[in-house]
């Protein structure tokens, strides 16, 4: 109906759309909020808002996850391990690492060290463990190279992925 106040459906496997992101900056501001209270403080319904979400959720452009701070679980410090691999590929280092409960994230680089990856722990001798672990306990593995992050000046759990790939999370 021409001159409907009503906001227009969004096609389906469209690009987001500026109502989208504002459903989305919500969910990032409070990530346990109801569709009802999101849609009240963005003036739309919360049905609309509800079915948004899910399109989203099924589309694969936007997960709502929980997201856990590293601090509030007692770990007091970061560390990115790197490693060096001799006689096994770095892709067969990083998934096996990928594998463990205990890594935050693992990563494929470029230079010396072609596997990177990011630990927590609650203390000095966890690290020093970790690191020994890595080193003897995976196969490739031929030199550690383990960096504490002395001061984390910004950390910001809710973000992601890298732009461009065709994905919002909140």
């Amino acid at each position: 109906m021409a001159g409907d106040p009503r906001p227009a459906r969004r096609a389906r496997g469209g690009a987001l759309d500026a109502i989208d992101r504002r459903i989305i900056a919500a969910l990032r501001r409070d990530g346990r909020a109801q569709s009802t209270a999101i849609g009240e403080d963005l003036g739309l319904s919360g049905n609309l808002v509800a079915n948004r979400i899910r399109a989203m959720d099924a589309a694969g452009t936007m997960r709502v996850v929980a997201v856990a701070d590293y601090r509030v679980h007692g770990y007091r410090m970061l560390a990115r391990i790197r490693l060096q691999v001799n006689g096994r590929s770095p892709l067969d280092v990083a998934r096996e690492l990928a594998a463990r409960d205990d890594v935050l994230s693992v990563h494929l680089t470029s230079g010396r060290y072609p596997v990177s990856c990011l630990y927590a722990f609650a203390s000095a001798r966890d690290m020093i463990e970790a690191a020994r672990d890595v080193s003897a306990g995976i196969a490739g593995v031929e030199d550690v190279d383990v960096e504490l992050l002395n001061t984390v000046y910004r950390y910001r759990p809710a973000i992601g992925p890298i732009a461009g790939h065709g994905r919002e999370e909140a």
